[in-house]
C-alpha cells in the first residue's frame, strides 16, 4: 500500500490502517511515538471565486485585446508519470471540508408567490443579456415589472441610443415596410433552414450559430473541444439521414374538413392547421429604414458579459449605417458575426455603465453609438507633478540674514552667562579633565590639518571637551570682529556608536549653558537636514551621520563650503565600525570638511596610518588607580566553592565524579610534572593540569576552576563576589556604585531575580538599588542610571557592554566583568545573522576596567582566569564591518561618482580593517536577487531608489511597494518599526503582564500587523488627548513612548524620501518638532485607499522580505472520540515545526505573537531576520495569504503539471501549492507577469501615475480584489 492509500484508508476508516501480514505488532511506547512523528506541509489548494475570476479574464482581456485566451493543456507535460513526484513532504487529500457557497433553506421555494417567481424569472432573463444585475432590478422596477419594457431600457442605456432617432430617407407606407419584411424573412428561412426561428411575427427574429471565436472565450467550452470532434462528427452524420428524408406532403381532406375517411391508413399527414396570428407589429417601428436592436445570448455562461455587449454595440454600429439606405441588414450582420477576421481588433473597448452607478447615470463623456463621431473623454495626465518637501534642493536654502541673527543671539548668550557665577563653577570642573591642558595643541592641529587623530584614555574629556574648544574658539574670535561684520558660521557634529553614548556625551557638554545650541541624541534623520542653524553642534551616533550626510553628496549640494566650516568629531570608542570605516574611506577618497577622531590609544596608530600619517595628539588619562583581579583571584578571597550537583558545573558523569574525588587526594602530587603550555585553554586541561597552571592557589580553587563551565554566566558566582565587596574582610571602599557585566538581556534578568532572592541585596532591605541597563528597556528605565543613589543607599547596575563606552556612571567603584558579550555576526553563505555569545577582547576588558576608576581609587573584578586574558582571548574586537551584511554599503559606493570607475570590491578592500572577499560578493549577489544590481553589477532603477532610503534593502523594497498599493501609511509604519525597535518593553518584574498586554494587540498572526496596531491605538488617543494622555496610555500598555515618537519621525522621514523620488506626489511641508503624526491626513485618501487591507500588507511583506519563508510542517492527523462520533484532534502549538531551505529546523522567538499558536490557516510564514542564539530562531514573522506567494514570491516561479494535479513551483520546489483547476493556474501566471511589467515601468519611471495609466489603474484593483477575496 502506497502512502496515498495509506492516507485515503485513514480518512475513510479514522484510523490508520493494520498490517494484514502480522497479527503481533509491537506498541510503541508513547514517548516514542511523540517523537517519531511525521511532520509534514499541508499541500493547499488555490481556488479563485467567480467574481475573482471573471475580473481577471477582464483585466487580460483588457491589456492583451478581446480575442486573448488562456493557454490550453496540450502545453503542459505531466512531470510525475511513472516517478516519484514533488507532493510527496506535503500532506495531501485530509479530508479538509472547503466551502464555496452558502445557501440559505430556511424559507422554502414552496412558499414564494407567483409575482417573486415572475420576478426572478425576469431578472434572470435580463441577464442573460449581459446587463449587469444591479442594473437589471433597477429598470424591472422602473418599468412596473414589464420585461420587454425593462430590455428596451437597459439596451437603450447600455448602447446610448436617444428614444427619438433622425433617419436618412423617408421610409415609405406600412404595408410595403411589411412586404420588404416578409421577403427577407423568406430569405432567411432558406438560407438558415432551423436556425432561423420567427419568435414573434413582425417583432423578434431569432437566429442560432455556433461562433468559434466566442467560445474560445470560455473556459469550459475550451475544456470540452476535444470531446466535441466525435459528438460534431455524429451529428454530421445524422443531420445527412435527415436531408434523405423528405417532408410528409399534408392531407388535403384534413385540411379543408379537419376530418379524413381513410383515418390513421392514410398515407398523408394528419396536420391541425397552424392559428392565424394577428398583426403584432410594434408600434412606431420603421425597420429596415431603421436599425433593428440587436442581442446576444449564449448557452455558455462563462464568456465575459462585457465581451458579449461590446459584439453587440459593434453589430448595432453596422446595422444603423446599412439601415440609412433603408437596405435589409439581418444577413450582414450574421455574416459579420461569424467572421472573425473582420471583427479582429474592430471592437469599441470604451466603458459600460458601471455596476457601481445607477442605470440612469449620465456619464461626463460623450460616445454613445448614436452620434456621429465618438466622443472620448479628454485624456487624463500620465504623469503626475513631482512632489517638493521643505529640504529638496533648492526649497530650502539657507538664510542668511536669519543665520546671522541666529549666530548673534548665541554670541549674546556666551557673553552674559560668562558672568554668571554658575559658569565659572563649571570652567572650573573643565579644567581639572587633562584635555583643557592641550586646548591650545588641539585648536591648532585642526586648524592646520584637514584629519586629527586624538587618543587618549577613558575620563580625559576627549569626547566631551573638545567639541567646546572648538565652539569657545568661534565665540571668542567672533568677540574679537568689528560689530558690522559677519560672524563666520561653523558647525560640528559629533558621533558615537551608540544612540544613548551620545545623549550622554551631548549632555555632559550641554550643562556648560542652556542647551539652545547644543543637539543631543540626534534623532535618525535620514535626509541629514535637522535644524541645523538651530544647533551648532549635534551629537549623533555613526549610523545617523552616515544617513545625515548621505556620504557626503547631499550635504554638500545643501551646504556649499564657502558659506561656513563644517566639523566632524568620531568617537570610535573601542574599535572602527561598519559605517565610521565608511566615512573614513569617503573622506580619503575626497577632500572634505575637518575631521578628526576621538580614539583610545590602541587604535590612534591605525587611523593615523590610513589618513596618510594624520597627526596624533595624545591626552593623558584621569583615572585613579584600580585594583584588577581575576577568577581565580576572587575564589581564593571568598568562601565560593563549585559542587558537582549545580546547573553551572561541567557536565561530569556519576562515574566520572568518583574518580575526580579519587583525583583530589593525589593530584597535586602529579601536578609535579611539566606544566601545560600557555596555548591550552582552562576547559582542556585535566585536574592536575590546572593544578601545575596554578600552583600558587588552594585546592578548593583549582577545584572550582576546573568544574566551571567556561560560558555559561554563574549568578551564584556573582552573588559570591559581590557578598563579598559589600561584607568581606578587605580595604576596599565601603561606598560607590557596582557595575556587574553581562552578556544579553536574559543573563540580566537571571541575575536580577537571583538578587532580588538574596536578603542582603533585595531592594526590600532597603540597602541597595537593582538597576538593569539594556538598550531594549524604555528610556525611563535606562536614565535611572544616571541618578545618584540616596543616602545609605548603593546602586547595583547591571549592564550589556552598552556601558564600556561613554556612559559615565559618576559613583562607579567597583566593574564585576563576566567576560562574556553577545555579538551579532553575519553569514554571507547562509544569509543569516547570528548574536553570538564571545568571550570580550583585551581592549574591551581595558575599557571595563577603567569604568571603575573614574571618581575614586576602584576595584575591576574578572570573572575568568588571568591566563585566558593574557593568552586566549583577542587583543582587539573583530571589526563590525567583517561581520555584517554590506548591501547598504555597496548601494552608497555605487550611487558615488567618486567610485563610478572602480570596481566596488576593491573600493571595500581599501577600509579600515576591510570585510572579506566573500562578504562583499555575497552582498553583491543579494543585490542582485532583490533586484538591485544587474548581471554587470550595475545599479538598476530599483536599485538607485533602494541607495537613496538609509534602510535595509528590503525595508526599501516595501516602501516602494507600499507607495505603488496605495497603502503608504501603514507600511511607513511597519518600516519605521523593522529598522528602529520594537516598541513593546518587557520589565524584568512584569513581563507576564507585558506579554498578556502584547497579545491584546495581536492581528493576523502577524507580529508586524500587531505593532502597527498598537501604533495606531496609541496614535489615537494622542490625537484625541494630550501629551499626558499618550504618555499614560504607552505605559499601561507596556509601550516605550520614546520609540513610538521616534517610529513616527522616522515616518515623516521616509515619507520626505519617497517624495524626493518622485514615488508620493505630495507637496511635505516641513515638520514641527515633537508634531503629532499626521501623515494618514497629509497623503490624503488616493495613497491609503488600502491602508486597512491586512491581507495586502501582509502580502507586500512578502514581495519585500522574500526569500525569508518559513514552512508550517503538521503532524499526522490523530481523531479523539467523542459523543458526536470520532473527530480530528487540533496539535498544539508544541507539535508544530517549522523549516526554512537553507537551516533546516528553526524556532519562533518567543517574543512573537505565534510563538504560541497552534492553528494557522496558511501554512508558510515570512520573517524578516534569523539570529543564532540557543537555537536559530526567527523573528518579527507573519502569516502569508496562499495567493501572496504566487504573485510576490520570488523569480523561479514555475507551474507544472504533476499526477493530473497544476502546481506552483517556488525555490526549485522547495515551495509548493496546488491550482484548483488549469484555468486558475493560467491565470495566476498570465496577471503575475502582467503585474511585474508593470512594476517594473513604475519603478523606471517614479512619477507615472498608476491610477490614470491604461492598465495600471485596473490592474491594481484586480489584484487587492484577489489578494482581499481568496482566502
Amino acid at each position: 500500500m502506497d502512502e496515498s492509500s495509506r492516507q485515503h484508508m485513514e480518512d475513510c476508516f479514522l484510523r490508520s490502517p493494520s498490517d494484514i501480514r502480522t497479527t503481533n505488532v509491537p506498541a510503541v511506547p508513547k514517548s516514542q511515538a511523540a517523537d517519531n512523528k511525521s511532520r509534514k506541509t499541508e499541500l493547499h489548494v488555490l481556488r479563485l471565486n467567480d467574481e475573482s475570476r471573471q475580473m481577471t479574464m477582464d483585466t487580460l482581456r483588457q491589456i492583451h485585446g478581446p480575442e486573448f485566451q488562456l493557454d490550453d493543456i496540450s502545453k503542459y507535460k505531466d512531470r510525475a508519470r511513472g516517478g516519484h513526484g514533488v507532493k510527496h513532504s506535503y500532506w495531501q487529500d485530509r479530508g479538509t471540508l472547503v466551502v464555496q457557497s452558502v445557501q440559505g433553506v430556511s424559507s422554502t421555494r414552496g412558499n414564494d408567490s407567483d409575482g417573486d417567481r415572475l420576478r426572478r424569472y425576469a431578472l434572470a432573463k435580463l441577464e442573460n443579456y449581459g446587463f449587469q444585475a444591479v442594473h437589471c432590478l433597477e429598470a424591472y422596477e422602473h418599468c412596473s415589472g414589464d420585461t420587454e419594457a425593462a430590455l428596451l431600457l437597459l439596451y437603450r442605456r447600455y448602447m446610448r441610443i436617444p428614444d427619438e432617432e433622425q433617419l436618412t430617407l423617408e421610409p415609405p407606407s406600412e404595408q410595403e415596410i411589411l412586404d420588404m419584411r416578409a421577403d427577407e424573412k423568406e430569405a432567411l428561412e432558406s438560407i438558415y433552414d432551423k436556425a432561423y426561428e420567427e419568435r414573434e411575427a413582425n417583432r423578434v427574429w431569432n437566429l442560432k450559430f455556433r461562433i468559434d471565436h466566442l467560445l474560445a472565450h470560455s473556459p469550459s467550452e475550451v475544456r470540452k473541444a476535444r470531446e466535441a470532434v466525435l459528438a460534431a462528427a455524429a451529428a454530421a452524420a445524422q443531420a445527412a439521414l435527415d436531408k434523405k428524408k423528405k417532408p410528409p406532403l399534408r392531407c388535403r381532406n384534413f385540411d379543408r374538413d379537419g376530418t379524413c375517411k381513410y383515418g390513421p391508413k392514410c398515407r398523408f399527414a394528419h396536420l391541425p392547421q397552424q392559428p392565424t396570428e394577428s398583426d403584432t407589429t410594434k408600434k412606431g417601428s420603421r425597420y429596415p429604414y431603421e436599425a433593428p436592436f440587436i442581442y446576444l445570448k449564449t448557452t455558455c455562461h462563462d464568456i465575459p458579459h462585457e465581451l458579449r455587449l461590446r459584439y453587440a454595440r459593434h453589430l448595432y454600429k453596422e446595422a444603423r449605417e446599412i439601415c440609412r439606405d433603408g437596405i435589409p441588414c439581418v444577413y450582414s450582420i450574421c455574416d459579420l458575426l461569424q467572421s472573425n477576421e473582420q471583427l479582429a481588433g474592430r471592437l469599441d473597448t470604451s466603458a459600460f455603465p458601471s455596476p457601481k452607478r445607477s442605470l440612469f447615470y449620465d456619464e461626463p463623456e460623450g460616445g454613445g453609438v448614436n452620434s456621429d463621431a465618438e466622443h472620448h473623454q479628454a485624456p487624463k495626465p500620465s504623469h503626475y507633478a513631482r512632489g517638493q518637501t521643505s529640504r529638496n534642493d533648492g526649497g530650502h536654502q539657507r538664510n542668511v540674514e536669519a543665520q546671522t541673527r541666529e549666530n548673534r543671539r548665541l554670541l549674546q548668550q556666551f557673553v552674559e552667562r560668562r558672568k554668571e557665577e554658575r559658569y565659572q563653577k563649571i570652567i572650573d570642573g573643565r579644567k581639572q579633565l587633562p584635555a583643557f591642558a592641550e586646548i591650545e595643541r588641539i585648536l591648532a592641529l585642526i586648524e592646520s590639518s584637514p584629519v586629527v587623530v586624538i587618543s587618549g584614555e577613558t575620563g580625559c574629556g576627549k569626547s566631551t571637551q573638545v567639541p567646546q574648544f572648538i565652539l569657545d574658539n568661534w565665540f571668542f574670535r567672533a568677540l574679537q570682529l568689528p560689530a558690522k561684520d559677519n560672524l563666520p558660521h561653523v558647525e560640528i557634529i559629533c558621533t558615537q556608536p551608540r544612540r544613548l553614548s551620545a545623549i550622554v556625551s551631548g549632555g555632559a557638554s550641554g550643562c556648560r549653558a542652556s542647551g539652545s545650541h547644543w543637539s543631543a541624541g540626534g534623532l535618525p534623520d535620514p535626509t541629514g537636514k535637522q535644524g541645523v542653524a538651530k544647533h551648532a553642534t549635534q551629537f549623533l551616533h555613526h549610523g545617523h551621520l552616515v544617513a545625515a550626510t548621505g556620504l557626503g553628496s547631499a550635504t554638500r549640494r545643501r551646504y556649499p563650503r564657502d558659506r561656513g566650516r563644517r566639523t566632524r568629531a568620531i568617537r570610535g570608542a573601542r574599535f572602527p565600525t561598519a559605517k565610521s570605516s565608511k566615512k573614513s574611506c569617503l573622506r580619503r577618497a575626497q577632500g572634505s570638511e575637518s575631521l578628526f577622531s576621538c580614539l583610545p590609544r590602541s587604535m590612534a596608530a591605525l587611523f593615523s596610518d590610513y589618513f596618510s600619517g594624520a597627526p596624533v595628539l595624545d591626552i593623558p588619562g584621569r583615572t585613579f588607580p584600580v585594583q584588577q583581579l581575576f577568577l581565580e583571584d576572587i575564589l581564593e578571597m571568598s568562601d565560593f566553592v563549585m559542587e558537582y550537583d549545580t546547573k553551572y558545573c561541567r557536565k561530569l558523569k556519576k562515574q566520572e565524579q568518583e574518580i575526580l574525588e579519587r583525583e583530589l587526594e593525589y593530584a597535586d602530587v602529579q601536578a609535579s610534572g611539566e606544566a601545560p603550555g600557555k596555548k591550552v585553554k582552562d576547559e582542556k586541561l585535566t585536574l592536575a593540569e590546572t593544578y601545575q597552571r596554578y600552583t600558587e592557589y588552594s585546592k578548593p580553587t583549582c577545584k572550582s576552576i576546573y568544574l566551571m563551565e567556561p560560558m555559561t554566566i554563574n549568578p551564584e558566582l556573582i552573588e559570591s563576589v559581590l557578598k563579598y565587596i559589600v561584607e568581606g574582610s578587605h580595604d576596599w571602599p565601603r561606598e560607590g556604585t557596582i557595575l556587574i557585566f553581562l552578556p544579553g538581556f536574559g543573563e540580566i534578568q537571571s541575575v536580577h531575580d537571583s538578587l532580588l532572592d538574596n536578603a542582603l541585596f533585595s531592594p526590600r532591605a532597603g540597602k541597595f538599588i537593582l538597576v538593569p541597563l539594556h538598550s531594549a528597556l524604555s528610556g525611563e528605565d535606562q536614565a535611572l542610571v544616571f541618578k545618584k543613589a540616596p543616602p545609605g543607599k548603593r546602586k547595583i547596575v547591571l549592564s550589556t557592554n552598552i556601558a564600556e563606552t561613554s556612559v559615565t556612571i559618576d559613583d562607579c567603584v567597583f566593574v564585576v566583568d563576566c567576560g562574556l558579550m553577545k555579538e551579532k555576526c553575519f553569514d554571507s553563505n547562509r544569509n543569516m545573522e547570528s548574536l553570538d555569545l564571545v568571550w570580550v577582547s583585551r581592549a574591551n576588558a581595558k575599557q571595563r576596567k577603567g569604568r571603575a576608576g573614574r571618581v575614586m581609587p576602584g576595584v575591576c573584578i574578572h570573572l575568568y582566569t588571568s591566563y585566558r586574558y593574557q593568552y586566549h582571548i583577542l587583543a582587539q574586537p573583530v571589526p563590525e564591518i567583517q561581520r555584517v551584511p554590506l548591501e547598504q554599503i555597496v548601494l552608497r559606493i555605487k550611487t558615488l561618482q567618486t567610485f563610478a570607475s572602480r570596481n566596488t570590491l576593491s573600493v571595500l578592500l581599501e577600509t579600515l580593517e576591510a570585510p572579506t572577499e566573500d562578504s562583499v560578493l555575497g552582498a553583491l549577489t543579494r543585490l542582485r536577487d532583490v533586484g538591485a544590481l544587474d548581471a554587470e553589477d550595475q545599479l538598476t532603477p530599483l536599485g538607485h531608489h533602494l541607495a537613496a532610503l538609509p534602510v535595509d534593502v528590503r525595508i526599501g523594497k516595501l516602501m516602494l511597494y507600499g507607495a505603488i498599493f496605495q497603502c503608504l501609511d501603514s507600511v511607513l509604519t511597519i518600516a519605521a518599526c523593522l529598522s528602529n525597535k520594537s516598541p513593546f518593553v518587557s520589565p524584568l518584574n512584569k513581563r507576564t503582564e507585558a506579554n498578556k498586554c502584547k497579545r491584546m494587540f495581536a492581528l493576523g498572526n502577524s507580529d508586524h500587523l500587531t505593532v502597527l496596531n498598537a501604533y495606531r491605538k496609541w496614535l489615537d488617543v494622542a490625537r484625541r488627548g494630550n501629551y499626558a494622555a499618550s504618555r499614560n496610555y504607552a505605559s499601561e500598555h507596556f509601550l516605550s513612548l520614546n520609540t513610538l515618537e521616534t517610529i513616527a519621525d522616522l515616518k515623516y522621514q521616509y515619507l520626505e524620501l519617497l517624495v524626493s523620488i518622485g514615488f508620493v506626489p505630495i507637496n511635505v511641508p516641513r515638520r514641527r518638532k515633537n508634531a503629532c503624526d499626521n501623515i494618514l491626513t497629509l497623503t490624503g485618501v488616493e495613497q491609503n485607499h488600502n491602508g486597512d487591507n491586512n491581507r495586502l500588507l501582509t502580502s507586500l511583506l512578502c514581495a519585500a522580505l522574500y526569500p525569508n519563508i518559513v514552512k508550517i510542517m503538521t503532524p499526522d492527523r490523530v481523531y479523539i472520540q467523542t459523543a458526536g462520533g470520532a473527530v480530528p484532534r487540533e496539535p498544539s502549538h508544541h507539535d508544530l515545526r517549522f523549516k526554512t531551505r537553507g537551516d533546516g529546523y528553526v524556532k519562533i522567538h518567543p517574543s512573537s505573537v505565534n510563538s504560541q499558536v497552534s492553528v494557522f490557516q496558511a501554512p508558510f510564514l515570512v520573517f524578516q531576520e534569523k539570529v543564532r542564539t540557543s537555537a536559530i530562531y526567527i523573528r518579527d514573522c507573519s502569516m502569508l495569504p496562499l495567493i501572496a506567494m504566487v504573485l510576490f514570491a520570488g523569480s523561479d516561479f514555475k507551474v507544472e503539471l504533476h499526477d493530473g494535479d497544476f502546481l506552483f513551483l517556488l525555490e526549485s520546489g522547495w515551495i509548493i501549492l496546488k491550482a484548483h483547476d488549469l484555468e486558475t493556474a493560467e491565470m495566476v501566471q498570465c496577471l503575475r507577469a502582467e503585474m511585474i511589467k508593470l512594476l517594473e515601468e513604475k519603478i523606471r519611471d517614479p512619477c507615472l501615475n498608476l491610477l490614470h495609466h491604461k492598465n495600471g489603474c485596473r490592474m491594481i484593483a484586480n489584484i487587492v480584489h484577489l489578494i482581499s477575496k481568496n482566502s
